[in-house]
């Protein structure tokens, strides 16, 4: 009989060869590769994993990672009395919360303000995209620009493990938070199962009784990561046990419904899809939605517009507005007059990031209220840092660490409420502080993991997984 590496390898080299699998004919295989490769039969893999019940404490999360640092005074922390060269061209308008403003430019939002709270006087510690993200995403400011520490989702993986067998515990769309290394100190093991691509396009729409290559296209980087033993062995975590849990995780993909099911965006009604926004960002968060609640524990969302100034791509999108601000957070689908000679404009064809963020973000917390999911899933929204409060000479701001934004809802998250508040210009925060740590612990408190513990005593020292204080007046 044939080892199970080698049926391994044959299985993926169907999936790979643009061939289609008809999973219950291949469950056979799927039996002999988990009793060659990894001791196991295809029933213990797709047992749940411990704390797969779903209790009412057990909460989910989504974190809306705005990718390259939403300007504060463009979204909700408007300053109508400032100078005209911090205040912006658009004004703040009132929100069905009393003595609550935000731009103008987030008129659903404004309608549904009682739901979330703002905490204003956020403040990070760098400025660069890839510290800034890593501080973000993980809790911890990386030490020689190094990240060690696991982004949240890779650690409540690590913790809880899967809810539902064929679902991964953490997944980013379409990737889990840009230049961070997800899975730090836990090592491959816990990398987040990442869904490129545009969510309605035919590569991520899912037949039930078969499953294309195509579809599984991400599965390739999960075959190499099996395969490239040596490089997972450098990963605080041992290389076989990266081995085997991608393995697994592979077949329960593979021969499950679970995530055919999650990712079909067809099982949904048009005028939903519209509300959220008929375009791959919003798509992406509504089928974080749809994940959530087929059980997956962590939904990381790159929400970003792609386009106008920055880049070539179509999928990974920035709020990176240097220039043209005003004019990029609305559209990009054609470049305007003002337009800096010598840069190439990228369009793409919907609304840009503001518009954008507005109608998604809006519909997500509508959807999960309506489902009587907001009561069981954190919602969290914010970038790496703000931007700077003086308008620059090319229409646009600049990276500025010192002062942001972030909205949080759901999960016992106090609705209505403003947390702290900046100076006049929005320069600084006048009061109490709030920083990514503080985030952090406030994150992993929503969802009833203790963040001053240390869960890993296998790091050089005792290491709680946060380091910050929960935020006063977060919860209700």
């Amino acid at each position: 009989m044939l080892c199970g590496w080698v049926l391994a390898r044959r299985w993926f080299d169907m999936m790979t060869a643009g061939k289609t699998v008809n999973v219950r004919t291949s469950r056979r295989a799927a039996l002999q590769i988990g009793a060659g490769l990894f001791g196991l039969n295809l029933p213990q893999w797709l047992q749940a994993a411990p704390h797969a019940g779903r209790k009412s404490s057990d909460i989910s999360c989504i974190f809306l990672f705005l990718a390259g640092g939403p300007s504060q005074y463009e979204t909700f922390d408007p300053k109508p009395d400032a100078p005209v060269e911090i205040r912006g061209l658009w004004q703040p308008i009132s929100t069905n919360v009393a003595g609550t403003h935000i731009c103008e430019k987030l008129p659903l939002m404004a309608q549904r303000m009682d739901k979330v709270t703002i905490i204003r006087s956020w403040q990070g510690r760098n400025g660069g995209h890839d510290v800034g993200s890593q501080h973000v995403a993980s809790g911890f400011l990386p030490a020689r620009n190094e990240q060690y520490f696991p982004n949240f989702g890779c650690l409540v993986s690590a913790l809880r493990g899967n809810r539902v067998p064929g679902i991964p515990a953490h997944l980013g769309l379409p990737v889990a938070a840009r230049y961070t290394n997800p899975p730090g100190y836990l090592g491959a093991a816990y990398d987040a199962f990442n869904i490129k691509g545009d969510p309605s396009a035919p590569t991520l729409q899912f037949n039930k009784l078969s499953v294309d290559a195509s579809r599984f296209e991400n599965r390739r980087s999960l075959l190499a990561q099996m395969e490239n033993l040596n490089k997972l062995s450098v990963q605080n975590a041992g290389p076989f046990e990266a081995h085997d849990k991608f393995g697994a995780e592979a077949i329960s993909l593979l021969t499950s419904g679970a995530m055919a099911r999650a990712m079909n965006l067809d099982e949904e009604r048009t005028s939903l899809r519209e509300r959220y926004g008929q375009n791959i960002y919003g798509q992406r968060v509504l089928m974080g939605r749809r994940l959530i609640e087929a059980g997956a524990r962590f939904v990381t969302i790159n929400q970003a517009v792609q386009g106008g100034l920055f880049g070539d791509g179509t999928t990974d999108g920035t709020w990176d507005n240097h220039q043209l601000l005003f004019e990029s957070m609305m559209s990009v689908s054609e470049a305007p007059a003002n337009a800096p000679s010598g840069y190439k404009w990228h369009s793409y064809r919907g609304p840009g990031n503001l518009p954008q963020l507005d109608m998604s973000l809006s519909a997500l917390l509508d959807d999960l209220e309506e489902r009587g999911l907001l009561d069981t899933t954190l919602v969290v929204v914010m970038g790496e840092f703000g931007r700077t409060p003086r308008i620059n000479k090319d229409g646009g701001r600049d990276h500025y660490p010192n002062a942001g934004c972030v909205l949080m809802a759901g999960a016992g998250i106090s609705r209505g409420a403003v947390i702290g508040a900046t100076d006049r210009s929005g320069a600084f925060p006048a009061t109490r502080p709030w920083t990514p740590e503080d985030v952090a612990a406030s994150i992993y408190h929503a969802l009833g993991i203790e963040p001053h513990r240390t869960y890993f005593p296998r790091l050089p020292r005792p290491t709680p997984i946060a380091a910050g204080q929960v935020i006063d007046g977060l919860f209700a």
